[in-house]
């Protein structure tokens, strides 16, 4: 019955993430001043989901997490997009926002649905080519 119930909170955190962001989403559209922030937030949150499923798509093919036996975690990559643009969204709630997403985390060990590693694993490479994308459109400005 706990395990249900875990599993149960584990699979309505992804969920939960995204009402949160379109009721944000939903707000910043309302002041016309947001609205280059809504931009700005939407194509973030585009590239990291792009990159979550890029990378899902890769190691299935190159197998590049299997042969270092771990697991690529499509759930923990896109739970962590969707973490990212709310900390960019709502910075005075980042502690509370973060700490609902390690519990998501820990409830994903709990369950034995990944290893910390997978999960580990996973963020550092989303995270990696976020931030390489980042540069790539500093630079790319800087040029103009």
């Amino acid at each position: 019955m706990l395990n249900q119930l875990v599993a149960l909170l584990a699979d309505l955190y992804t969920p939960l993430q995204v009402v949160v962001l379109l009721w944000l989403g939903w707000r910043l559209f309302d002041g016309s001043d947001s609205r280059q922030q809504l931009k700005q937030i939407s194509g973030f949150l585009l590239l990291s989901i792009l990159i979550s499923y890029s990378l899902m798509f890769a190691d299935n093919y190159w197998q590049w997490w299997p042969r270092l036996a771990l697991d690529y975690s499509t759930h923990t990559a896109v739970a962590f997009s969707l973490q990212l643009a709310i900390h960019r969204v709502l910075p005075k709630q980042r502690l509370v926002s973060w700490l609902a997403y390690f519990v998501y985390l820990w409830l994903m060990w709990f369950l034995n649905y990944h290893s910390v590693m997978d999960m580990l694993t996973t963020m550092l490479s989303v995270g990696l080519l976020l931030q390489l994308s980042a540069i790539c459109k500093v630079g790319k400005a800087a040029t103009k």
